[in-house]
């Protein structure tokens, strides 16, 4: 305690120079205020949980689905691409000014719209197709569209996945969690400073200084401490599991490939069957990544695309060797690869089959895929967790009746035909035994 003496000496002839109740009212107006501040922090991390579970809404969505099947072989939320980045359009332009933009820009620009007309100058002329879209629709995309601004693009890591919560930079996450921190500190200090100097005023006073309470009072009692204890380590370790369960979790992860593939286009409008190109959903495990060869069986025809031109399709001549002008390919060319990134992975842990789900099962790609078909670029649509695995297998119902596959479940058969059960899912047949996916 010597080492403290000469600070107490400060604190006494502070106090012997005037020291009295309206200092002492400061210290508790600083002390409320850090309070306070406590506090405004505590609901700004708050508001960067709430956000960054945002992306789960249904209304986001819903918006994000309209986006992707009519918005984005032109536009990213933040990137331009042919069109500008849409994020945060909303704060831009009136809303009733964008229904008519979206359905029909020509007739604004045509109109003499001083915006529209801005537009289409600053975009070299670039028309924009009218969209046959409800203004509920547009007001979902652009919900979509306001969340995508708030929380900015989600930072994916090498395995696709994001380093903190959903859509809140692990950076952000860290601050916050030590501003909360020094904040309790200096609360805390605070709060022992001023019971220190209003015991010396009362002293000075002549009052009597009251007894300390064994377990201490008001908001740092040892009980009040350790309640707010018991709830930091309630929460670190809700996060703790949580953030654990997503580690090589890597739901929406969209990288850009080395060539402009559009499944809309192919799977979409030209109605392309997904198994003609991933063959392997049918024979094995892996659906597998067509070769440039499955991808000459059309272009040696199609040069050229409806929305890149033809410096895509180039890309997969120029790894085949093949010279779009002679119609043949140039001798002696060595191949190169085309480098494509894989976006759907599962750990080695767990073993998963196509041709068991697909050919067997008759699930449909979009089950696990997501609306394929409408993906200007392929992002992973489902969490792949085990889980959502689970979930499937206990709802899903097993097709026995046109299936040769299942005809040597012969008591279900019979189950079914009396009437004694209703149907049969993947659970029934053991499909949630752990030996089936981990073995």
């Amino acid at each position: 305690m010597a080492k403290f003496a000469p600070c107490f000496e400060k604190v006494q002839k502070f106090l012997s120079k005037g020291f009295n109740q309206k200092a002492m009212n400061r210290m508790k107006r600083i002390n409320i205020l850090s309070f306070v501040l406590l506090l405004c922090s505590l609901i700004l991390v708050g508001q960067l949980t709430s956000m960054a579970q945002s992306r789960e809404d249904p209304v986001y969505q819903a918006g994000k689905a309209t986006f992707m099947a009519n918005c984005a072989s032109c536009h990213h939320p933040h990137k331009d691409l042919t069109g500008p980045l849409l994020a945060g359009v909303s704060e831009k332009y009136d809303t009733e000014w964008l229904y008519a933009w979206i359905k029909n820009s020509q007739a604004l620009i045509k109109a003499g719209d001083p915006q529209a007309v801005k537009i289409f100058n600053e975009w070299n002329g670039t028309v924009m197709s009218a969209q046959n879209l409800t203004n509920v629709q547009i007001d979902e995309v652009l919900a979509y569209l306001d969340v995508e601004k708030a929380l900015g693009p989600p930072p994916a890591a090498d395995g696709g996945g994001e380093d903190g919560p959903k859509g809140v930079p692990v950076t952000m996450t860290i601050f916050m969690g030590i501003m909360v921190i020094a904040l309790l500190f200096i609360l805390y200090a605070l709060s022992r400073l001023t019971g220190t100097l209003n015991n010396l005023l009362r002293e000075k006073m002549g009052k009597l200084i009251p007894k300390a309470s064994p377990s201490g009072s008001g908001l740092f009692s040892k009980k009040m401490l350790a309640f707010i204890s018991i709830l930091a380590l309630i929460f670190l370790g809700y996060r703790t599991i949580e953030n654990a369960q997503r580690l090589g979790r890597q739901q929406g992860y969209a990288p850009e490939q080395p060539i402009k593939f559009s499944h809309a286009l192919h799977a979409g409008q030209n109605q392309i069957d997904c198994k003609y190109c991933h063959s392997g959903a049918l024979k094995g495990k892996s659906a597998v990544i067509p070769s440039a060869n499955v991808c000459m069986n059309c272009h040696k025809a199609v040069a050229e695309g409806p929305q890149y031109g033809k410096t895509e399709i180039q890309k997969i001549y120029d790894a085949v060797g093949w010279d779009p002008d002679k119609k043949q390919y140039i001798e002696g060319y060595k191949e190169k690869p085309i480098e494509w990134i894989r976006i759907h992975n599962l750990p080695d842990h767990a073993y998963f089959n196509h041709a068991q789900h697909v050919k067997a099962g008759g699930v449909e790609c979009q089950t696990c895929h997501g609306e394929i078909q409408e993906m200007e670029v392929v992002e992973q649509h489902s969490s792949l967790g085990m889980g959502w695995c689970i979930n499937c297998h206990r709802e899903t119902e097993v097709q026995f009746k046109t299936n040769e596959y299942y005809q040597i479940y012969e008591k279900y058969h019979e189950d079914l035909k009396n009437g004694k059960i209703k149907k049969v899912t993947v659970e029934d047949i053991g499909g949630t035994e752990c030996q089936k996916c981990h073995y």
